[in-house]
């Protein structure tokens, strides 16, 4: 909410009336054109050829690790690397699997929206993600 970083990250541009709060009640209350389930969405991005990561806060109450990784089992996809460990440091970060197409990583300690409780850990993923490389497998 202070102005100075809304104007870096080019947010609020609108003077919304309210202060950015997380989870809000104004956006879930009225948001409707969303679809009842993405995996039909991600499997169109998949077979498009982009690279999908979804990630998970292993403490997550509003959306469990297991539903996310029932829901990815729903899409079929052959696994590449079976689940593993990955570290930050000496640490275990929370836990990944690679599919043909999607990584699922979860994050050690964090809830529901990740970087705001595990920051560390979240830019850790970010920048595998950017590197395209899968999150490291030993401590390092």
């Amino acid at each position: 909410n202070n102005p100075d970083v809304q104007k870096a990250l080019h947010a609020n541009v609108t003077g919304i009336p309210y202060p950015w709060v997380t989870c809000s009640d104004v956006i879930r209350g009225s948001w409707t054109d969303s679809p009842r389930s993405m995996l039909p969405i991600i499997k169109q991005l998949i077979d498009a050829g982009l690279r999908i990561w979804v990630f998970s806060g292993d403490t997550d109450a509003v959306l469990p690790l297991t539903a996310t990784r029932y829901s990815i089992k729903a899409l079929n996809l052959k696994a590449n690397t079976s689940w593993y460990a990955w570290y930050d440091k000496q640490k275990v970060g929370g836990w990944s699997q690679v599919y043909e197409g999607l990584t699922y990583v979860t994050v050690r300690g964090a809830g529901h929206e990740v970087p705001l409780t595990r920051p560390k850990l979240a830019l850790t993923l970010f920048r595998h993600f950017l590197a395209d490389q899968i999150m490291p497998l030993s401590p390092n």
